[in-house]
Order: structure tokens, then C-alpha cells, then sequence
């Protein structure tokens, strides 16, 4: 198979690896630091989880119990080869790797603060509650009631999707008064 990008070899992933983690402030997972490095046509899965595995094993990535998915972060002993090897990578592949990291950290903290779920009642019907909280607590949410598994899993995932625009969209309606007008601080237009 043809390589087409700057990383090529085993070592050039592992060190492109260490070098996106460096970003992160917290523990990933293994799907999510996929989703950072391959920034570059020289690699795919395969060879991220033959380098990433073997990261493991040298003990210059620990994996951290966080509950249902494994999370992962680096180890004082990942920092010193990246300091050692700090010249590694290109200039353009470490912009790249940065801005990935950024990408990615930002979904993260977009999801983290998404919270749905839904709970099936006695008559058959469910119940669906879709939240938004921030550092302060729970922004927005809305518990509905609903007839199908279907119609549980489109409101959960649409609010996934859109929830900013919900919100936005919620609170424009609820603060426009009879003339469509939206209410102002003083109560008026």
C-alpha cells in the first residue's frame, strides 16, 4: 500500500501519538485519540492500534478507570521522550496535530455538558429528559413524555445534535410577548 503522508513507520505514529496527548487535560479514549491523529494519510486504524498498544506496553501510556469506556493519559515517562524527541514531526504536522487535539477536546467538553436519557413508565409510555449544564449547573432542561423507543431515541439524538440551537430557540420563544415581540430587561421592546 502506498504511503502518501510524512508518517510512515511504526515510530513515527507512536511519537505522533505521545505528541497529541501532550495537549490533552484530561483522560481520553481510545476512539477519541483516533480521532486526533489521523490527521495524515500515511496511517490507518491498523497501524494506530499496533503503536498505540505498543505505547501501553512501554508504559508511556497508563490507562485511568473511569467507569464504562477506558480512558488513557500519559505517563511522566511519555513527557521525557517528548522532550527528548521534540523535533520529530514536522512544523505542519505538529500545526495539524495541535489544531486536532483542540477539535476534539472542544467535542468533548460540548458533550460532556449534553446529559439525555429516558425511562419507560408502567402504561407503556416514556418519559425523556434533555439537559444542558455548565459549571454552575443544570442551564436548561425538558422532560417530555412520549409513545415509541423511536420517538425516545430521535428527541435524544437530535438534542445531541442541536442542542445550542434548541436552546437558543427556546428561550427566544419563551421571552417574545403577544405581538411576537421579544421581551426586553424593562418589560418592554
Amino acid at each position: 500500500m502506498a504511503r502518501y503522508g510524512y508518517i510512515r513507520d511504526q515510530k513515527d505514529i507512536r511519537y505522533l501519538i505521545l505528541f497529541c496527548m501532550s495537549f490533552l487535560p484530561f483522560a481520553i479514549s481510545e476512539a477519541d485519540l483516533l480521532d486526533i491523529v489521523l490527521i495524515d494519510d500515511g496511517f490507518g486504524h491498523f497501524e494506530f492500534s499496533e503503536a498505540f498498544h505498543a505505547l501501553i506496553d512501554q508504559g508511556l501510556i497508563a490507562c485511568v478507570d473511569t467507569g464504562a469506556e477506558k480512558q488513557y493519559i500519559l505517563t511522566g515517562k511519555a513527557q521525557k521522550v517528548l522532550d527528548a524527541a521534540q523535533n520529530e514531526l514536522r512544523a505542519s504536522v505538529r500545526d495539524k496535530a495541535q489544531a486536532s487535539a483542540i477539535r476534539v477536546v472542544r467535542k468533548i467538553e460540548r458533550d460532556a455538558t449534553i446529559h439525555t436519557e429516558h425511562v419507560e413508565n408502567e402504561d407503556g409510555t416514556f418519559n425523556v429528559t434533555l439537559e444542558i449544564s455548565g459549571k454552575k449547573g443544570l442551564v436548561a432542561g425538558v422532560n417530555m413524555m412520549v409513545f415509541t423507543p423511536r420517538q425516545c431515541a430521535l428527541l435524544e439524538e437530535n438534542f445531541r445534535k442541536n442542542a445550542e440551537q434548541i436552546y437558543q430557540k427556546m428561550i427566544a420563544l419563551l421571552l417574545t410577548d403577544g405581538d411576537d415581540a421579544p421581551f426586553t430587561r424593562e418589560g418592554s421592546v
